[in-house]
């Protein structure tokens, strides 16, 4: 067998492995400077940043008819990838979907799950994911069931779930 065969397999091998998530993660809060992760070492004054910006491109999507929701259909999940959500400066926030359904959450419950720091009502600021600091972390998107978007067309209609996506805050590479 000739060495370009085999480092051809051994690729072959290696695509099929990483296309199939085995671990998915939890909806937990983990924090980056926890047992064996890596510190982000964010600039909270970005975290807030995005925060903002989903909630005012929220309200921006439903005064100009367009969706409201942040969307991670099964099909295109592409097998745990993390797609980014929004940036500002080297902070990057990032969605994946980890369960089996295709899912859609509002900007909003994200910007909250990010930074609960506006408008957050029932969630303690510990919970959302800026409570781990600059340290980053990452967690499940939580969600204000009681929004009247989960009862729309848009989303009834779509076969979504609001569950199965977890947001992360990371130091761009």
């Amino acid at each position: 067998m000739y060495a370009s065969q085999i480092i051809y397999s051994l690729t072959a091998i290696a695509g099929c492995a990483s296309a199939i998530c085995l671990s998915p993660e939890p909806a937990k809060r983990i924090c980056y400077d926890e047992n064996g992760a890596t510190p982000q070492n964010l600039n909270m004054k970005e975290v807030a940043f995005i925060a903002r910006y989903l909630r005012r491109y929220q309200a921006q999507a439903i005064k100009a008819g367009r969706s409201p929701f942040w969307k991670m259909n099964e099909a295109d999940a592409d097998n745990c990838a993390e797609w980014q959500v929004s940036s500002k400066g080297k902070t990057w926030a990032l969605a994946k979907l980890v369960g089996d359904d295709s899912a859609a959450v509002t900007f909003e419950d994200i910007a909250n799950t990010i930074d609960a720091a506006v408008k957050a009502g029932d969630i303690d600021q510990s919970e959302a994911i800026n409570g781990c600091g600059t340290a980053g972390g990452q967690m499940g998107v939580i969600v204000n069931t009681n929004d009247p978007l989960y009862q729309s067309k848009e989303f009834v209609d779509g076969g979504y779930t609001y569950e199965g996506i977890v947001i992360k805050l990371v130091h761009a590479p």
